[in-house]
């Protein structure tokens, strides 16, 4: 297979170029050599390697550009940002539903597309990206003493919107009554927004 030496040029403004070279230089196909350089119109990308591993960079560097424009667009105070771009942001996966929950709750407009798997929101990238990644991380300790997806997503944005252990979640969320112990594990006796709802009107603003 030949190797190929391509510059590509891409025209970002000075932020999304910056974030762009974050996911590129660490996220994107290996190609034998890859340089970048920040110009005051976009970003310069030299590439070196097989031509199929350098077609992968451009057409992934291609894919990314148009999400990040509107994630980072200073223009819109709703964005929508891509569920895909953020979980490679993080390098974590993370339940979309939960993070728009967690959001709604801290007070941004935040919903869940499902046509386009993205969600629309007036938080930040910044904000965006920190939830995310603490809800993923969460969305795994919660998996651990739940029976179903309901109860771990309760259980995660619980903890992440109030900062208790999920353990913690979970203990005092059977004392109120919305969750009860099965085998070990937990079960949400309510759907798991409306038990949300009431742990928080509960443990963070008791009457």
């Amino acid at each position: 297979m030949p190797l190929i030496k391509r510059r590509m040029f891409i025209p970002c403004r000075e932020d999304e170029c910056l974030k762009l070279y974050e996911l590129a230089k660490d996220k994107l196909p290996a190609t034998s050599y890859v340089e970048f350089q920040l110009t005051s119109k976009g970003l310069v990308i030299e590439a070196y390697g097989y031509e199929t591993d350098v077609r992968a960079l451009w057409f992934e560097l291609k894919k990314l550009l148009p999400p990040l424009k509107e994630a980072l667009s200073t223009s819109k105070k709703v964005k929508k940002y891509e569920v895909g771009l953020v979980a490679k942001i993080i390098q974590k996966t993370f339940p979309p539903l939960v993070l728009v929950e967690v959001l709604k709750h801290k007070g941004y407009h935040a919903r869940f597309l499902g046509e386009s798997n993205s969600i629309e929101s007036n938080a930040s990238l910044e904000e965006v990206l920190e939830v995310a990644s603490k809800v993923a991380e969460l969305n795994i300790e919660a998996g651990k003493i739940s029976r179903n997806t309901s109860t771990r997503y309760y259980i995660a944005a619980l903890s992440a919107l109030t900062g208790l252990p999920v353990e913690e979640v979970a203990r005092l969320s059977v004392k109120h009554g919305l969750l009860r112990e099965e085998g070990g594990v937990y079960v949400v006796t309510l759907d798991w927004r409306e038990a949300l709802n009431k742990a928080l009107k509960t443990l963070v603003h008791p009457q």
